[in-house]
């Protein structure tokens, strides 16, 4: 990824939620964009594991054809419940949230 290429990424993430990318100017208190609704920060990495993305696919797989969104949930043995995290796909976020008009 060329060094700024994540500011380009962050701006096209920020658009299909309907605002824009937050400058890097001391502002941004670890918010890359912010909706409504959220705070994002979004991470371009190379090394994700690749066990993240086969149990997405795999929920996704499942859940589509019977018109459900697939959601995969992550949390460490002893952890309280309510700390797990919860991934799905952009697309699916965005579905699921709207795209404002005109975007």
């Amino acid at each position: 990824m060329r060094s700024r290429s994540w500011k380009a990424a962050e701006t096209r993430f920020a658009r299909d939620v309907g605002t824009e990318r937050k400058p890097c100017d001391g502002s941004r208190a670890g918010a890359d964009f912010e909706d409504a609704l959220c705070a994002y920060q979004l991470k371009v990495r190379r090394a994700i594991p690749r066990w993240l993305w086969a149990w997405l696919a795999g929920i996704q797989d499942n859940a589509r054809p019977r018109g459900r969104m697939g959601v995969l949930v992550l949390k460490h043995p002893r952890m309280e419940d309510a700390e797990a995290v919860v991934v799905l796909s952009w697309k699916d976020w965005v579905d699921m949230h709207g795209t404002p008009e005109g975007r």
